[in-house]
C-alpha cells in the first residue's frame, strides 16, 4: 500500500539539510501546523501528527532544540547537575528524575560538578545557555554553593534536591534526624550499647545534619560523642577510619552508624579482616540502600532513602513552578525507610534466643 504522504520536495536533501517547509509539503500541512504537530500540541489530530513523523523521518529532519526554545521560550528540556556521579547514591537519584521528566514528555541534561563549586558554577551557566526549561540541583557545599543557585534562580525555577543551600527555591530533602532515630533505636533494641558513628566531614546540608542528628540523639553520652570520626563519604575512608577504632587502645563499639553505604562497607572490610565478627561483635548500618548494600558480606542493614519520590516530587515542584511562578517556595520533607539485613542482630532472632 502507498505512503499516503506526498512526494519528496524538490531540493530536500540535495545539498541542504531539510527545514519545516519541506517536512509541512511532504505531510501535506501548513508549515505552522507541522511545527505544532512536532512540538506535541494537542491541537492537532492524532492523524495529521502522524503524518507529519512520517514525513519528518523520511527526510531525516530533527528540530533544532535552541532554536526552538528561542522562538518558544521552552525547549522541552530540564537541566540537572548533581556533585558526585560516582556516589552511588546520585545515580539511582537521576534515573529517577529522568523517568518523572520523561512522563511529562521532558528531555534532561545531566551535568556532574565533580565535588567542585566551581565546575558546578560552570554547568549551571552552560544548562542555561542550552535553555533549559529550570533546574534540579544537589548542591556540592551548603554555603560555597549557594551564589551559583541564587543567581540561577533568577532566570529559570530551580528545585534543590537531597543536598541545599539557603537560596529562596523549591527543595525536596529527608529527615536525617527521624533516620538517625530509627538507626539507633533499631540497634538499642538488641542491647547495644556503645555506640561510634563514622560520617563525612564535606560540608554538604546531609553529612551536616547526620552529624548533627547524632549528636542530638546522644546529648547524654559523652562516651558516643568522642566516638565520632570525621572524613569523606568513600570505601577507603571507612576502611581507614575502622583501623583507627582497631589501634585505639579502646575496647570496640558495639554498634557503629556510617554516614552512608560505602563508608560502612569499607569498614566492615576491615574490621572482619581483622577478626570481628559483624554483628556479633559489631553491628553495623548504612545509609542510601545502593545495590552494594545488598551484595555486602553480610548483607548491610540501612536506610533507604526515598530516590523515587524524591524525583516525582522535584518535578512536580519545577512544573508547578513553571505554571505559578508567584508562589511561595515550597520545602518538602520526606521519611527514610530502615532496612534491617545481616550487618545487625535479627529482632526474630533475639525474641527466640
Amino acid at each position: 500500500m502507498r505512503d499516503a504522504t506526498p512526494e519528496r520536495p524538490a531540493g530536500a536533501g540535495q545539498g541542504r539539510p531539510p527545514t519545516i517547509k519541506d517536512v509541512a509539503a511532504l505531510a501535506g500541512v501548513h508549515p505552522a501546523t507541522a511545527s505544532r504537530a512536532l512540538s506535541g500540541a494537542r491541537t492537532v489530530s492524532p492523524e495529521l501528527v502522524r503524518a507529519v513523523q512520517r514525513a519528518a523521518r523520511k527526510l531525516n529532519y530533527r528540530v533544532n532544540p535552541i532554536g526552538r526554545a528561542l522562538k518558544q521560550g521552552a525547549s522541552g528540556t530540564v537541566g540537572m547537575v548533581v556533585p558526585d556521579i560516582e556516589n552511588p547514591f546520585f545515580p539511582a537519584l537521576v534515573r529517577a528524575v529522568e523517568s518523572a521528566l520523561h512522563r511529562e514528555g521532558l528531555g534532561l541534561f545531566l551535568c556532574d560538578a565533580n565535588n567542585s563549586v566551581r565546575i558546578e558554577a560552570e554547568r549551571l551557566d552552560e544548562l542555561l545557555l542550552r535553555h533549559v526549561d529550570g533546574l534540579i540541583i544537589s548542591p556540592v557545599d551548603a554555603e560555597r554553593s549557594a551564589e551559583a543557585v541564587r543567581a540561577a534562580a533568577g532566570r529559570v525555577p530551580v528545585v534543590q534536591v537531597d543536598r541545599t543551600v539557603d537560596v529562596s527555591t523549591d527543595a525536596v530533602a529527608v529527615d536525617q534526624h527521624g533516620m538517625m532515630e530509627a538507626v539507633v533505636g533499631h540497634l538499642r533494641a538488641s542491647g547495644r550499647q556503645r555506640f561510634a558513628f563514622i560520617t563525612s566531614g564535606e560540608a554538604n546540608s546531609p553529612s551536616i545534619e547526620r552529624l548533627a542528628a547524632y549528636r542530638r540523639v546522644f546529648a547524654g553520652d559523652p562516651g558516643a560523642l568522642a566516638r565520632v570520626q570525621v572524613g569523606d563519604l568513600t570505601l577507603e575512608w571507612g576502611a581507614k577510619a575502622a583501623g583507627t577504632l582497631l589501634s585505639g587502645g579502646e575496647p570496640l563499639p558495639d554498634a557503629l552508624i556510617c554516614a552512608n553505604d560505602l563508608i560502612a562497607i569499607g569498614a566492615m572490610q576491615t574490621l572482619r579482616r581483622a577478626g570481628v565478627r559483624v554483628p556479633e561483635d559489631v553491628a553495623i548500618v548504612g545509609v542510601d540502600d545502593t545495590p552494594f548494600a545488598r551484595v555486602a558480606e553480610p548483607p548491610l542493614t540501612t536506610v533507604a532513602q526515598p530516590v523515587g519520590q524524591i524525583g516525582d516530587e522535584a518535578v512536580r515542584m519545577l512544573l508547578t513552578r513553571k505554571r505559578e511562578p508567584h508562589l511561595a517556595p515550597r520545602r518538602l520533607t520526606l521519611a527514610g525507610q530502615l532496612v534491617a539485613r545481616d550487618s545487625t542482630p535479627s529482632q526474630l532472632k533475639l525474641r527466640h534466643s
